[in-house]
């Protein structure tokens, strides 16, 4: 854990923090309703006890023009939003400082995708709607002609054919190509791709869900490299915040040799037997902190600040000397490098709150445990199931749903496909996001349903049964 006293990017943290507080009307309503006086806190230990905003006490507690700094609604440049498990949308503004972030956060991964030399076409496979996916990578990218980077950007969003059309025409004319997309929908794209985009030096950029390192060797062989995991890079973000934190060839290192170093993964990691997302972050952007609960809260400056927001992402912060200083105790001789001399790295775990990501949808427990206790399924299950990501025959990621009988009953294959249709009811009820994917993907957005007898081992793993996460 990294001391309150010599965390990098506190001085910026507390820049916003004041700022809010006196100049976001919501903010400093907040304050003033927590009886915390601003201009008392000034160091990382008075910052510590500052209540952590979230979704329900702020975001949704005030008016949006409230919660913009000036409390001017056309403070906000962009609108960006989410909606959660209730389907009713939650909205994010954005301004100029937070595009200019995007800029340079972009611009470091490019670079570590030896783009500075390279002529790069960035195809962003993300939708173009108004989640923050596509049209944040697009503007960010765009950007990047001001810089030193010789990038192009194409725009197809989530459309498989138009993606490849893309790559074969213009792929040629350009030494390699930035695919950026949902980590299931990039190897949509790949997978029995011709050889007019296969045959080109494709890198891959990812956001929205987690992966695993077999996940991403399986992803490096369908483009020919099984040796260069830098050519891959998620980012962790939000549509709360934007780019949290990327992958970099550091921190890919770092998780491959957890992967197969138990005593590595459990000094630095603990003795979770699933690897986390592990990235790379700016402290001068996003100053995280981790509550008594482990879960992260980020300062951000932009239209609308956030001050110890907490996102509900579980996970850890460490220092790049931390990290190096693992590897070594563990007898391995890798070099940590950084983007910046103060930037760390966020061990990400996942959401309590959230059952499984697929194309970068969240499933939330209580909404598909609602469908599983749906009358129309007659009482036939306990409501205890695992929810998560397989292969199917074809090698496509697929969402695998694995629910409990009651005692005593039997139910066959009419029965399961039954309880998938409840919950693709339900999903598309409760969820914005469930429907564009239903739109785009089809049948594929519906679980593969297995029925277990009661008492069976897959349901005996704790008390409180909220489905689990197994990784792409």
């Amino acid at each position: 854990m990294i001391s309150t006293q010599t965390r990098p990017g506190f001085a910026q943290a507390l820049r916003v923090f004041r700022q809010a507080a006196h100049t976001v009307p919501a903010y400093a309503k907040f304050l003033c309703d927590n009886g915390i006086d601003a201009d008392a806190v000034r160091t990382p230990a008075d910052f510590a006890e500052v209540p952590p905003v979230t979704k329900d006490n702020y975001i949704r507690a005030y008016p949006p023009h409230e919660l913009i700094t000036g409390g001017v609604i056309t403070g906000a440049g962009t609108w960006s939003s989410s909606s959660g498990s209730s389907g009713a949308p939650t909205f994010w503004a954005r301004d100029e400082l937070s595009h200019e972030h995007g800029v340079d956060l972009h611009a470091r991964i490019l670079r570590g995708f030896l783009a500075s030399t390279a002529p790069t076409l960035v195809v962003v496979g993300f939708s173009m709607g108004d989640w923050i996916g596509g049209t944040y990578t697009f503007r960010s990218v765009a950007d990047l002609h001001r810089r030193d980077l010789r990038v192009s950007v194409a725009t197809p969003g989530m459309d498989i054919d138009l993606i490849r059309a893309d790559i074969a025409a213009l792929g040629p004319y350009y030494r390699q190509i930035v695919l950026a997309g949902y980590p299931p929908f990039v190897r949509d794209v790949l997978d029995r791709a011709p050889a007019a985009v296969l045959d080109q030096d494709i890198k891959v950029l990812m956001a929205g869900e987690a992966i695993s390192e077999p996940w991403r060797d399986n992803l490096l062989s369908l483009l020919g490299k099984p040796d260069r995991p830098e050519d891959t890079c998620l980012i962790y973000g939000a549509a709360d915040a934007g780019m949290f934190g990327h992958e970099t060839v550091s921190s890919i290192t770092t998780r491959r040799l957890a992967q197969h170093d138990s005593t590595f993964r459990d000094a630095l990691f603990g003795a979770d037997p699933v690897l986390p997302t592990f990235v790379e972050y700016d402290p001068a952007y996003r100053y995280v902190e981790t509550d008594d609960h482990g879960r992260l809260l980020c300062t951000v400056a932009n239209a609308m600040p956030l001050v110890r927001y907490r996102i509900n992402d579980v996970g850890s912060v460490h220092t790049s000397a931390e990290v190096g200083q693992a590897l070594r105790a563990a007898g391995h001789r890798t070099q940590i490098r950084t983007t910046t001399p103060t930037a760390g790295f966020i061990a990400l775990r996942g959401r309590p709150d959230v059952a499984v990501s697929f194309y970068s949808v969240k499933f939330p427990p209580e909404t598909v445990r609602a469908a599983l206790t749906d009358p129309r399924l007659g009482g036939e299950l306990t409501g205890k199931f695992v929810l998560d990501k397989d292969l199917d025959p074809t090698g496509s990621d697929r969402l695998r749903l694995l629910v409990e009988q009651r005692p005593g009953r039997t139910r066959d294959e009419v029965f399961a496909e039954k309880v998938g249709a409840v919950f693709v009811d339900t999903l598309t009820e409760a969820s914005r996001e469930y429907r564009d994917l239903r739109s785009r993907i089809g049948t594929r957005a519906e679980p593969l349903v297995e029925i277990r007898p009661f008492g069976s081992t897959e349901f005996r793993y704790g008390i409180k049964h909220d489905g689990r996460i197994s990784g792409a």
